[in-house]
């Protein structure tokens, strides 16, 4: 349960995945060839087996960008395309999704942190840098693979531009150098991720602050768990942050177009990332070089949001940080969390935040104490004892992500419904059914209020 800036987790390293395709195996094709617009497969000078996908439309004169799919522990190429439509996803860039440079003894492929793995990789992507006009170089990756798209882009900053690091967090020994600071790197992460504990990302999220990258986020997909977000449900999640990180590096107006697109197109919005949207419009405002309606557009898109924010605020702007308070069904105590994670960035949402620190912190630190005696008192199997951490933990630290743990509230619930054969305190189980009852409430209302008034963002 706990979120320190670096942290290695066995379950992030082995993490589980879903997404075996069932379809017939690709075709092989030399990607000198060129043929576009269909999925292939193709073995590095080294045999790394990998599948790709070249865009119709690419254009040896234009150049193209390079975006690598690197699946989670134990898997192979095929989960690339299984779980990103090769017909929809990065359309206009040529997608590779290879195996893991090592093989595991369970039939499947790892990307592990060494250096053979770091040269394997970086000797496929050289190759296809001979083969393509590369403009820019994207890393996707999921669990594990995250976690070596992360240390890839530290080992080779010069080759890489951007990163979506989904489901992990950051390796000890992972380099965070200066001349990695043109990167954009985004870490995204399910707040009931049951496999890698979502406070992983978090810490990576303050190990790349702290060494001063400009441009970097903590992407929170909330009640999301493990699995990859791209179509499962009606947001494409990584699409979004792959426009926002190519958006904030790109140099190229049409790709700032497009990815602008992506970021201001919502088909369902109540998930979609307006804080993404605000800091790329923002920074297309700032620069010399965009066109008047560019400029137009992004400025509309900032005040947009910035209202939006507003309307969030105004559901708890009576809530005093400095007051007292406690855990109750009112729905500000689920809304207002959510909304400092998903509109960080922008300003006003930021300034609330900085209001709200010195309780944010104060709950976080508390309940940790609380939450690590409920991890002793589980792993030990004295479950009377995690109860009682359990339920100081979801006193102290209602207002945080960490006491939201689905599996905490239903191991919980459990030992609560079955108390007598437990032996649990009587006066315990009496409070944590109370407080149990409301903070659910709190919560199911909170998310449902800020959905809503996403629901109706115009854009």
């Amino acid at each position: 349960m706990r979120s320190p800036a670096f942290v290695v987790v066995l379950l992030g390293v082995l993490g589980l995945t879903s997404g075996f395709s069932s379809a017939a195996a690709p075709r092989e094709k030399d990607p000198a060839d060129q043929s576009k617009g269909k999925v292939y497969e193709w073995k590095s000078s080294d045999r790394l087996a990998y599948q790709y996908r070249i865009p119709r439309k690419y254009d040896e004169e234009i150049g193209v960008n390079l975006t690598f799919i690197l699946h989670g522990s134990n898997l192979t190429r095929t989960w690339g395309f299984a779980n990103h439509k090769a017909a929809t996803f990065r359309p206009d860039d040529v997608v590779v999704c290879p195996d893991g440079t090592t093989s595991s003894v369970q039939g499947g492929f790892n990307f592990l942190g060494k250096d053979a793995d770091v040269n394997r990789f970086h000797a496929l992507h050289e190759e296809l840098k001979k083969i393509f006009n590369v403009n820019a170089t994207y890393l996707y990756g999921h669990s594990q693979g995250s976690f070596f798209a992360l240390h890839y882009a530290g080992e080779k900053p010069e080759a890489v531009q951007g990163v979506v690091a989904h489901a992990s967090g950051v390796w000890t020994w992972t380099k965070q150098p200066e001349a990695a600071h043109h990167q954009a790197i985004v870490l995204m992460h399910g707040t009931q991720d049951p496999v890698v504990p979502y406070g992983q990302s978090v810490g990576g999220f303050e190990a790349y602050a702290a060494k001063n990258y400009p441009t970097i986020r903590m992407r929170s997909l909330e009640g999301w768990n493990h699995w990859p977000a791209e179509h499962n449900g009606p947001t494409p999640h990584t699409s979004q942050q792959f426009a926002w990180v190519e958006g904030m590096t790109t140099k190229d107006p049409k790709r700032r177009a497009a990815a602008f697109t992506t970021l201001s197109t919502a088909k369902s919005k109540e998930q979609h990332d307006f804080a993404g949207l605000y800091l790329f419009a923002s920074r297309i405002a700032r620069m010399p070089e965009a066109t008047a309606r560019a400029k137009r557009v992004s400025e509309k898109a900032i005040k947009s949001v910035e209202a939006l924010a507003r309307k969030h605020i105004a559901k708890f702007a009576e809530v005093d940080p400095n007051g007292e308070f406690t855990i109750g069904d009112d729905a500000w105590i689920g809304h207002l969390p959510i909304f400092l994670r998903a509109f960080e960035g922008v300003p006003e949402a930021d300034a609330l935040k900085d209001k709200w620190a010195k309780v944010m912190e104060q709950q976080k630190a508390t309940g940790m104490k609380d939450l690590s005696g409920y991890s002793r008192g589980l792993r030990a199997g004295d479950k009377g004892a995690a109860f009682s951490a359990g339920l100081r933990a979801l006193k102290a630290c209602f207002l945080t992500v960490y006491c939201t743990d689905r599996q905490f509230l239903e191991n919980m619930d459990k030992w609560a419904g079955d108390a007598r054969s437990l032996k649990l305190d009587r006066a315990e189980v009496s409070e944590f059914k109370a407080l149990s009852k409301d903070h659910r409430k709190a919560l199911t209302s909170g998310r449902k209020a800020f959905e809503a008034i996403n629901g109706r963002a115009s854009l």
